[in-house]
């Protein structure tokens, strides 16, 4: 598989992702049972959903190994978030956030994958003429 190729796989995750999150902070994927008076769902998924998006857009237009190696580390950290505050959920664990965090598993490999391996002298090329600098 080319990088380019695991790059769209990628950001098509991180946009799948980003509509899931537009959906719970409209309230039509329901996350929560008990929400908390106060509980800014709106915030939370439209932030979410603009930094995944935001990921996605990096994706398709860039391929920088620092990047890559960032995205992956924001991933582990989205990850054991969730987990850390599944205590003052109920329920800790619903359809949806794990649905997010099945996903977040070959985003993260992906990302892996882009940051590990060494960019061909053709994806250099090709990175360089969408830029302008070819």
């Amino acid at each position: 598989m080319s990088r380019r190729s695991v790059r769209y796989a990628a950001a098509f995750i991180a946009t799948a992702m980003a509509a899931i999150y537009v959906l719970i902070g409209l309230d039509i994927l329901q996350v929560v049972e008990d929400q908390a008076v106060g509980t800014d769902l709106f915030g939370f998924g439209m932030s979410a959903a603009a930094l995944f998006a935001f990921g996605a857009l990096l994706l398709v237009a860039s391929d920088r190994r620092s990047l890559w190696v960032l995205g992956a580390i924001l991933q582990v950290a989205v990850a054991v978030l969730y987990v850390a505050v599944s205590v003052n959920r109920h329920p800790p664990f619903e359809f949806w956030g794990v649905a997010l965090r099945l996903l977040q598993v070959p985003l993260f490999l992906a990302l892996v994958v882009l940051a590990v391996q060494p960019r061909t002298e053709a994806s250099v090329v090709a990175s360089q003429i969408r830029i302008g600098r070819g």
